[in-house]
């Protein structure tokens, strides 16, 4: 009961979410909505079963106007197998959706434009999230690879520069196929993703001082 509270404890909705659940209910597009979130809770729920799986803890479960998502404290302390499990959990969703898709359609609770904006909303959401680009589920994939291969100071200069071309190649991907919100969320990203480098390898380095299982100290005299 007590894990049950702790789990129920980090779900948030934002009100600019619980905002846009309004106007679609008053122009009659709650259902398409609904559906459409579902598929987005769903997609987050997979990274969250992962982290149960692993007894790692996440920090919250946010609700945003055009979708979901589950905050991680420390990631990159995680070990970098259980990041790639972790993060890959949120694209297999892709399966899951695809089976109550299909069903919703079968019972004809959903109508044929439904059943189509579904799939390509699934489809597109799956293949978003495996873009190599800050905070993307593809970005913590490639990330955690690269912690497997080079120092994690490296790591950070490689990921980022990777970040920002698949930002820049994404952008001009979408010059005829808009998508403002989505741009420009990803774009403030990749800003806090820079600003925040040197104190990512700060707390890098202080976690794995503190936590290190075995370490020696030199006593230094009137330190």
């Amino acid at each position: 009961m007590k894990k049950l509270l702790e789990i129920i404890d980090i779900f948030h909705i934002k009100i600019s979410a619980i905002a846009l659940f309004v106007l679609a209910a008053l122009f009659g597009y709650i259902k398409p909505l609904l559906l459409y979130f579902l598929i987005a809770f769903i997609h987050e729920f997979c990274h969250l079963i992962a982290c149960i799986v692993f007894k790692i803890k996440p920090n919250a479960f946010i609700i945003l106007p055009f979708g979901a998502t589950l905050e991680v404290s420390n990631i990159d302390n995680i070990k970098s197998i259980r990041q790639i499990i972790i993060y890959l959990a949120g694209p297999f969703s892709y399966f899951i959706n695809l089976i109550w898709i299909n069903i919703l359609f079968k019972i004809s609770i959903i109508n044929n434009v439904n059943y189509e904006f579904l799939l390509n909303a699934n489809l597109i959401m799956c293949l978003l999230n495996l873009l190599p680009i800050f905070p993307l589920d593809g970005f913590i994939v490639i990330k955690a690879i690269l912690q497997l291969l080079i120092p994690y100071k490296n790591v950070l200069k490689v990921s980022t520069i990777i970040s920002l071309i698949s930002f820049i190649g994404f952008c001009i991907y979408n010059i005829f196929d808009f998508q403002p919100m989505v741009l420009f969320f990803l774009f403030i990203e990749q800003i806090k993703y820079i600003l925040s480098y040197k104190n990512n390898y700060k707390n890098f380095l202080i976690y794995k001082t503190l936590f290190k299982k075995e370490r020696s100290f030199k006593i230094i005299n009137d330190y």
